[in-house]
């Protein structure tokens, strides 16, 4: 548990992809908007005495919080936005205890992407979650401003130029 060092499993080549994906929209946007710095994995020291450290797959830190971090080792505190991409066989429990986490260190959002159900589940300061499909739009509310995105780009998988 904390303090302890966990063993994991490797992500699938779809986990990573579709990481990827968020991390490359939240990228564009950010070359428009100039608003903070994108990062995919990387750890975030969440507490202290025990430590708990987390390593986000997708991860944003606006300008303001990019000047309380130090530039080497982990991150101290939690990044505004924390995206996970759910693994099939995650168990539930510790996939909230990762929301949990992030939101009492001191995100804005925390992004659960879910790529067997097509779906993403939003979870801002307050702790509720909101389910998006596929066909709907996420907004970056608090975290990203202006943020707005269709999800289904997440989810549709193309290779040289051709839609599967």
């Amino acid at each position: 548990m904390d303090g302890e060092v966990r063993e994991e499993r490797p992500p699938s080549p779809e986990h990573g992809r579709i990481a990827g994906e968020v991390f490359f929209r939240i990228r564009l946007w950010l070359e428009e908007t100039k608003l903070g710095m994108a990062g995919v994995e990387g750890g975030f020291v969440l507490r202290r005495d025990p430590d708990r450290v987390r390593s986000p797959d997708v991860w944003f830190l606006s300008h303001e919080r990019l000047k309380e971090v130090a530039r080497e080792g982990f991150y101290e505190g939690a990044p505004g936005l924390a995206v996970e991409v759910v693994s099939p066989g995650e168990e539930a429990e510790g996939v909230l205890a990762k929301v949990l986490d992030y939101l009492e260190a001191g995100a804005k959002a925390v992004w659960l992407v879910y790529p067997e159900l097509k779906a993403v589940e939003v979870y801002g300061r307050g702790g509720a979650g909101r389910l998006l499909r596929a066909h709907e739009a996420l907004e970056g509310g608090e975290a990203l401003p202006g943020f707005r995105l269709l999800l289904v780009v997440f989810f549709v998988q193309y290779a040289w130029g051709v839609f599967f």
